[in-house]
Order: structure tokens, then C-alpha cells, then sequence
């Protein structure tokens, strides 16, 4: 009779979930990406929730888009290895392309059949400290992300 060690079992059952069979080559990339980091600090083993990767339709297409929350994510090792103070990245997928923003968290609303990527950001982007609430709303638009007030590249 063969015996499989409950470790093992976890192991391969947290492996399934964490890069569910419709995640697009992109969205696998981010989860890689992050596995490798966290086993660079010290050996770690990076856990991720059913929710790590969501969809949601952003461009308006009908066609949902993916959403990779590192929120969603733990290191074994290293506890702030994907979140900080900031928030963490969310990584969205459109048409094979990420484009990564930090934020405490999201939610996608739909306005008269116009889908709103809502961040909630840290509150220096409002021009106050961390505890100051602040959003951010995005929209889709000419084939990238679009807000009232856009920050440089290398801000998000």
C-alpha cells in the first residue's frame, strides 16, 4: 500500500490552487516571480489564496481581465515580503500586458455600464499621511489605464 505523507498532500493541493488552470501566461509569470522571491529569503514557501487571482471585466469588452492580488499572497519567511505600508501590488492583465499598481485594496464597480477600477491608496497620493483615506478611480480608455490626476510610470 502506498503512503503519501500529509505534507505531501498540502503540498500538491496548495500548488493546484495556486495557479488556477484558466490563469493566463501573465498572470503565472507574476505568481513564478513571486514564488522565486520568497524562496530567495531564506527558503521560503510562498502561499497563495483562491483569491490571488481574480477576473473582471475592465475594458468594457465583455471579456474579463485578470487581477493578481499580492495581498493574497504569503512568505513563509518573510511576512512583508509582497505588503507594506503602501499597500501591495496588484497586478491587472489586459490583452497579455500587466500593469502593476500598489494599493490597500480594490474593487471593481460598474457606473451606467462603465467598469471603475477603485484603488484605495496611501494617503500621501491625496496629499496627506498614511491614515488619510484616498482612491483612485481608473478607467479604460484609448488602450491603457485613465485617471482624473495620472502619475508618472514609475509612481504606480
Amino acid at each position: 500500500m502506498l503512503r503519501i505523507s500529509a505534507a505531501v498532500v498540502a503540498a500538491l493541493t496548495l500548488v493546484a490552487t495556486a495557479l488556477p488552470a484558466s490563469a493566463s501566461e501573465a498572470a503565472n509569470r507574476v505568481i513564478n516571480q513571486a514564488r522565486q522571491d520568497c524562496r530567495m529569503f531564506e527558503e521560503g514557501i510562498l502561499e497563495t489564496t483562491p483569491q490571488a487571482i481574480a477576473f473582471a471585466d475592465l475594458t468594457g469588452d465583455a471579456m474579463p481581465e485578470e487581477i493578481v492580488d499580492a495581498s493574497q499572497f504569503s512568505c513563509s519567511t518573510a511576512a512583508s515580503l509582497f505588503c507594506g505600508t503602501g499597500g501591495c501590488t496588484i497586478t491587472v492583465i489586459v490583452d497579455g500586458t500587466a500593469t502593476e499598481f500598489l494599493a490597500k485594496g480594490w474593487k471593481v464597480v460598474d457606473w451606467g455600464g462603465q467598469p471603475i477600477l477603485l484603488l484605495a491608496v496611501h494617503g500621501s497620493a491625496c496629499g496627506g499621511t498614511n491614515l488619510r483615506p484616498c482612491f483612485e478611480a481608473l478607467v479604460w480608455s484609448e488602450g491603457d489605464f485613465r485617471s482624473v490626476d495620472p502619475r508618472p510610470d514609475n509612481d504606480r
